[in-house]
Protein backbone atom coordinates (compact mmCIF):
# COMPACT_ATOMS: atom_id res chain seq x y z
CA UNK A 1 0.00 0.00 0.00
CA UNK A 2 1.15 3.62 -0.39
CA UNK A 3 0.63 6.47 2.62
CA UNK A 4 -0.01 9.48 1.69
CA UNK A 5 0.55 12.59 3.27
CA UNK A 6 -3.17 13.39 4.17
CA UNK A 7 -6.28 11.50 3.26
CA UNK A 8 -7.43 13.76 1.04
CA UNK A 9 -4.44 13.47 -1.49
CA UNK A 10 -6.35 10.30 -2.23
CA UNK A 11 -8.33 10.45 -5.86
CA UNK A 12 -11.15 8.72 -3.73
CA UNK A 13 -11.42 11.63 -1.65
CA UNK A 14 -13.70 13.61 -3.38
CA UNK A 15 -16.21 11.04 -3.54
CA UNK A 16 -16.18 9.28 -0.28
CA UNK A 17 -19.55 8.95 1.15
CA UNK A 18 -20.74 12.06 3.66
CA UNK A 19 -22.60 10.32 6.34
CA UNK A 20 -22.78 13.41 8.72
CA UNK A 21 -24.52 15.66 6.56
CA UNK A 22 -27.72 13.18 6.56
CA UNK A 23 -30.16 13.90 9.70
CA UNK A 24 -30.08 11.03 12.59
CA UNK A 25 -34.20 10.61 12.13
CA UNK A 26 -34.02 10.08 8.62
CA UNK A 27 -31.44 8.11 8.10
CA UNK A 28 -32.79 5.72 11.08
CA UNK A 29 -35.96 5.38 8.92
CA UNK A 30 -33.97 4.04 5.52
CA UNK A 31 -32.88 1.40 8.35
CA UNK A 32 -36.16 0.52 9.56
CA UNK A 33 -37.98 0.53 6.23
CA UNK A 34 -38.99 3.90 5.92
CA UNK A 35 -40.19 5.34 2.40
CA UNK A 36 -39.00 8.90 3.15
CA UNK A 37 -35.14 7.94 1.75
CA UNK A 38 -34.08 10.04 -0.26
CA UNK A 39 -32.23 8.45 -3.55
CA UNK A 40 -29.96 10.75 -5.97
CA UNK A 41 -28.01 12.59 -3.46
CA UNK A 42 -24.05 11.87 -4.62
CA UNK A 43 -21.92 10.41 -1.67
CA UNK A 44 -24.99 9.93 0.87
CA UNK A 45 -27.40 7.10 -1.03
CA UNK A 46 -24.99 6.24 -3.89
CA UNK A 47 -21.42 7.01 -4.53
CA UNK A 48 -19.65 7.30 -8.28
CA UNK A 49 -16.14 5.63 -7.64
CA UNK A 50 -14.58 8.01 -10.65
CA UNK A 51 -10.82 7.55 -9.91
CA UNK A 52 -11.39 4.72 -12.41
CA UNK A 53 -7.61 2.44 -12.59
CA UNK A 54 -6.01 5.61 -10.42
CA UNK A 55 -5.82 3.45 -7.19
CA UNK A 56 -3.17 3.84 -4.92
CA UNK A 57 0.30 3.70 -6.64
CA UNK A 58 -0.94 4.39 -10.01
CA UNK A 59 -2.60 7.50 -9.34
CA UNK A 60 0.04 8.90 -7.01
CA UNK A 61 2.64 7.90 -9.70
CA UNK A 62 0.67 9.39 -12.58
CA UNK A 63 -0.61 12.36 -11.12
CA UNK A 64 2.90 13.01 -9.39
CA UNK A 65 1.38 13.34 -5.91
CA UNK A 66 3.70 13.20 -3.08
CA UNK A 67 3.41 10.92 -0.75
CA UNK A 68 4.85 9.82 3.04
CA UNK A 69 6.25 6.27 2.07
CA UNK A 70 5.43 4.78 -1.17
CA UNK A 71 3.93 2.01 -2.72
CA UNK A 72 6.38 -1.08 -2.31
CA UNK A 73 9.15 0.73 0.30
CA UNK A 74 10.77 -0.86 2.92
CA UNK A 75 14.48 -1.05 4.91
CA UNK A 76 17.02 -2.77 5.26
CA UNK A 77 20.86 -2.70 7.53
CA UNK A 78 22.05 -3.26 4.35
CA UNK A 79 22.13 -1.85 0.50
CA UNK A 80 22.11 -3.67 -3.06
CA UNK A 81 23.19 -2.71 -6.37
CA UNK A 82 21.03 -3.40 -9.51
CA UNK A 83 22.59 -3.86 -12.64
CA UNK A 84 22.46 -5.96 -15.76
CA UNK A 85 19.09 -5.22 -17.01
CA UNK A 86 18.10 -7.46 -20.01
CA UNK A 87 14.96 -8.05 -21.66
CA UNK A 88 14.30 -10.98 -23.89
CA UNK A 89 11.26 -11.98 -26.59
CA UNK A 90 9.94 -15.13 -25.81
CA UNK A 91 7.50 -17.28 -27.93
CA UNK A 92 4.87 -15.84 -25.41
CA UNK A 93 6.01 -13.04 -23.69
CA UNK A 94 9.50 -11.65 -22.47
CA UNK A 95 11.86 -12.69 -19.84
CA UNK A 96 13.31 -10.06 -17.83
CA UNK A 97 16.38 -10.38 -15.78
CA UNK A 98 19.10 -8.39 -13.52
CA UNK A 99 21.77 -8.58 -11.30
CA UNK A 100 21.16 -7.85 -7.49
CA UNK A 101 24.17 -7.52 -5.12
CA UNK A 102 24.82 -6.98 -1.83
CA UNK A 103 26.81 -4.11 -1.24
CA UNK A 104 26.60 -3.56 2.06
CA UNK A 105 28.53 -4.58 5.29
CA UNK A 106 26.02 -7.38 6.41
CA UNK A 107 23.36 -10.12 5.14
CA UNK A 108 20.26 -9.00 3.80
CA UNK A 109 17.61 -9.85 0.98
CA UNK A 110 15.78 -7.31 -0.99
CA UNK A 111 12.71 -7.19 -2.87
CA UNK A 112 13.16 -6.77 -6.53
CA UNK A 113 10.16 -5.60 -7.74
CA UNK A 114 9.05 -5.04 -11.49
CA UNK A 115 6.84 -2.23 -13.09
CA UNK A 116 5.58 -2.15 -16.83
CA UNK A 117 5.01 0.94 -18.54
CA UNK A 118 2.44 0.25 -21.09
CA UNK A 119 1.40 2.86 -24.37
CA UNK A 120 -1.80 4.62 -23.75
CA UNK A 121 -2.97 5.33 -27.54
CA UNK A 122 -6.23 3.63 -27.48
CA UNK A 123 -6.48 2.78 -23.90
CA UNK A 124 -5.91 5.01 -20.74
CA UNK A 125 -3.32 4.04 -18.84
CA UNK A 126 -1.47 4.29 -15.50
CA UNK A 127 2.28 6.02 -15.57
CA UNK A 128 3.42 2.25 -14.79
CA UNK A 129 1.65 -0.97 -12.98
CA UNK A 130 3.59 -3.48 -11.26
CA UNK A 131 3.75 -7.01 -13.29
CA UNK A 132 6.27 -8.79 -10.12
CA UNK A 133 8.34 -9.33 -7.84
CA UNK A 134 10.66 -11.87 -5.83
CA UNK A 135 12.80 -11.91 -2.94
CA UNK A 136 16.51 -13.09 -3.04
CA UNK A 137 17.75 -15.20 -1.05
CA UNK A 138 19.80 -14.34 2.11
CA UNK A 139 22.81 -12.58 0.05
CA UNK A 140 26.45 -12.25 2.04
CA UNK A 141 28.30 -8.61 1.67
CA UNK A 142 29.79 -8.82 -2.02
CA UNK A 143 27.03 -12.08 -2.98
CA UNK A 144 25.39 -11.59 -6.47
CA UNK A 145 21.73 -13.15 -7.44
CA UNK A 146 20.44 -12.77 -10.58
CA UNK A 147 16.29 -12.68 -10.70
CA UNK A 148 14.59 -13.40 -13.83
CA UNK A 149 10.77 -12.73 -14.04
CA UNK A 150 8.37 -13.55 -16.69
CA UNK A 151 5.98 -11.50 -18.57
CA UNK A 152 3.39 -13.38 -20.81
CA UNK A 153 1.14 -11.22 -22.97
CA UNK A 154 -1.53 -11.48 -20.83
CA UNK A 155 0.13 -9.73 -18.10
CA UNK A 156 1.20 -7.11 -20.60
CA UNK A 157 -2.87 -6.64 -21.18
CA UNK A 158 -5.42 -4.06 -20.48
CA UNK A 159 -9.05 -3.90 -20.25
CA UNK A 160 -10.60 -2.78 -23.12
CA UNK A 161 -14.06 -1.42 -21.71
CA UNK A 162 -15.62 0.02 -24.97
CA UNK A 163 -15.03 -3.69 -26.15
CA UNK A 164 -15.34 -5.70 -23.23
CA UNK A 165 -12.29 -7.40 -23.74
CA UNK A 166 -8.19 -7.57 -22.23
CA UNK A 167 -6.41 -6.48 -24.95
CA UNK A 168 -2.27 -6.43 -25.23
CA UNK A 169 -1.71 -2.86 -27.34
CA UNK A 170 1.06 -2.78 -29.66
CA UNK A 171 3.63 -0.45 -29.35
CA UNK A 172 6.75 0.96 -26.92
CA UNK A 173 6.62 -0.67 -23.18
CA UNK A 174 9.54 0.21 -20.84
CA UNK A 175 10.33 -2.52 -18.01
CA UNK A 176 11.54 -0.88 -15.01
CA UNK A 177 12.84 -2.72 -12.10
CA UNK A 178 13.38 -1.38 -8.60
CA UNK A 179 12.93 -1.61 -4.81
CA UNK A 180 9.58 0.69 -4.38
CA UNK A 181 7.35 2.55 -7.41
CA UNK A 182 9.44 5.54 -5.87
CA UNK A 183 12.70 4.00 -6.61
CA UNK A 184 13.55 2.92 -10.12
CA UNK A 185 16.77 1.47 -10.37
CA UNK A 186 16.95 0.19 -14.26
CA UNK A 187 14.66 0.67 -17.30
CA UNK A 188 14.69 -1.27 -20.31
CA UNK A 189 12.03 -0.76 -23.38
CA UNK A 190 10.77 -3.28 -25.21
CA UNK A 191 8.11 -3.47 -28.63
CA UNK A 192 4.57 -5.49 -29.00
CA UNK A 193 3.82 -5.56 -32.64
CA UNK A 194 0.71 -6.02 -32.98
CA UNK A 195 -2.66 -5.70 -30.54
CA UNK A 196 -3.65 -9.36 -29.30
CA UNK A 197 -6.87 -9.57 -27.97
CA UNK A 198 -6.03 -11.56 -24.35
CA UNK A 199 -9.80 -12.70 -23.56
CA UNK A 200 -13.64 -11.38 -24.42
CA UNK A 201 -15.56 -11.02 -21.61
CA UNK A 202 -19.47 -10.16 -21.37
CA UNK A 203 -20.69 -6.78 -20.58
CA UNK A 204 -22.57 -7.31 -17.61
CA UNK A 205 -21.32 -4.71 -15.19
CA UNK A 206 -21.91 -1.81 -17.52
CA UNK A 207 -22.67 1.47 -15.23
CA UNK A 208 -26.54 2.42 -15.04
CA UNK A 209 -25.69 6.02 -15.79
CA UNK A 210 -22.35 8.06 -17.33
CA UNK A 211 -19.09 8.34 -14.71
CA UNK A 212 -16.83 10.97 -15.33
CA UNK A 213 -13.61 8.71 -14.72
CA UNK A 214 -11.12 10.47 -14.09
CA UNK A 215 -7.56 10.49 -17.23
CA UNK A 216 -4.44 11.95 -17.38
Amino acid sequence: MTFPMKSTDTASAKNFPDAGSVDPKEMMGSFMGGTDQPTNRPNIDYTNYEEGIYVGYRYFDSFKQAVSYPFGYGESYTTFNYAGLKVEPQSKGYRVRCVITNQGEVAGKEVVQLYVAAPDKEMEKPEKELRAFAKTALLQPGQSEEVVFTLTDADLASFDEHNSQWVTEAGHYEAQIGSSAADIRLRGSFECPNNTVIEKVHAVLTPQQHINLLKR
